[in-house]
């Protein structure tokens, strides 16, 4: 037998496929990635040097020196304040001074008549002042 020391190739190739290195490595993520990184340590250096100026000179620099303008109208609306203010004193003062039209003496008197109405018709006539005493309401001091 010449066959027993040779040894056979199969005919079948039944390895893994090839990989190449282009389909493992996806070379513009990687690229983006680094310059992604590369800006973010960038501003991280840009933020030190500002703090490190901050801390240096002591203190922010918050200041503002916003004046706003004058109003153009702010003399008139103060003018027109004042006269208001003065009209609602007269006004006030007048209706302090005058004398009310309305009796209370009268009003209850009329109710006193009006409840003695009402007692005279109800069927069953109850005892009113018994069961609740009515104040009259003292209206004027």
């Amino acid at each position: 037998m010449a066959t027993q020391g040779h040894v056979f190739k199969p005919m079948v190739d039944n390895k893994a496929p090839r990989t190449y290195l282009h389909s493992h490595l996806n070379l513009k993520k990687i690229q983006m990635e680094q310059e992604r990184l590369m800006e973010i340590e960038r501003d991280n250096r840009l933020l030190v040097s500002r703090v490190a100026r901050t801390m240096a000179r002591g203190g922010l620099d918050n200041w503002n020196d916003y004046h706003p303008k004058p109003s153009v109208n702010a003399d008139l609306r103060n003018r027109e304040l004042v006269k208001i203010s003065l009209e609602n004193q007269a006004l006030l003062k007048k209706i302090n001074m005058t004398k009310s039209v309305y009796d209370h003496k009268t009003w209850l008197s009329d109710f006193k008549v009006t409840r003695g109405y009402v007692t005279r018709l109800l069927k069953y006539p109850e005892n009113l002042n018994a069961t609740k005493k009515v104040r009259p309401l003292n209206l004027i001091n």
